[in-house]
């Protein structure tokens, strides 16, 4: 079950270098029913508007027009694995260039609420490698036309100063942070 996540840099999938982009690789993951697929993780190469190193990482299958769809919902076989391969890759990333700094966006408020979930159950794990911090739709501000109003919230409830997150760091539907930001130790 997707709750259940347990984070392990040794329990991996392979990755394969997307050699036009050495911001993206993609691995190969079994879904529940048995069919396997692939899945792309990318780091933005453009630094988001507001935070000159802050990087978005996107993960997904891709689309007809060859993007990562972020929306997708897929049923794996072995969550630990997925997300323990995608963040395996932000390490690495992060190695490769020590002043950046990833960001991963709760595209729903149900992969938000997800997320902290899987970092707050690995915060001893994954804390040995990064220090993360959170921030309350601090994407969403940035989004222009539709995007926006897909999964509204308050605009007067916007939080764009990020908090340290930690083991007892709460989380609730009234105050949900949805976007995750790893540093490197």
């Amino acid at each position: 079950m997707a709750l259940g996540v347990k984070i392990d840099f040794d329990n991996i999938y392979e990755t394969i270098p997307v050699i036009e982009n050495l911001n993206e690789s993609f691995f190969e993951t079994e879904l529940e029913d048995g069919t396997r697929t692939n899945l792309h993780v990318e780091v933005d190469n453009r630094p988001h508007k507001l935070r000159p190193n802050l990087h978005n990482l996107a993960f997904g299958p891709l689309n007809k027009k060859g993007q990562i769809d972020d929306r997708a919902q897929l049923t794996h076989s072995d969550y630990s694995k997925v997300f323990s391969t995608i963040l395996f890759e932000a390490k690495n990333y992060l190695l490769r260039n020590p002043d950046h700094q990833l960001g991963i966006d709760g595209s729903t408020n149900g992969r938000a609420y997800l997320y902290f979930r899987f970092l707050k159950r690995n915060y001893d794990y994954l804390s040995k490698y990064f220090d993360i911090y959170c921030v309350k739709y601090y994407v969403r501000i940035a989004r222009l036309g539709e995007e926006q109003f897909e999964d509204p919230f308050d605009f007067e409830d916007v939080m764009i100063h990020e908090e340290k997150f930690g083991k007892n760091t709460k989380n609730n539907p009234k105050f949900m942070y949805n976007y995750f930001i790893f540093k490197l130790k």
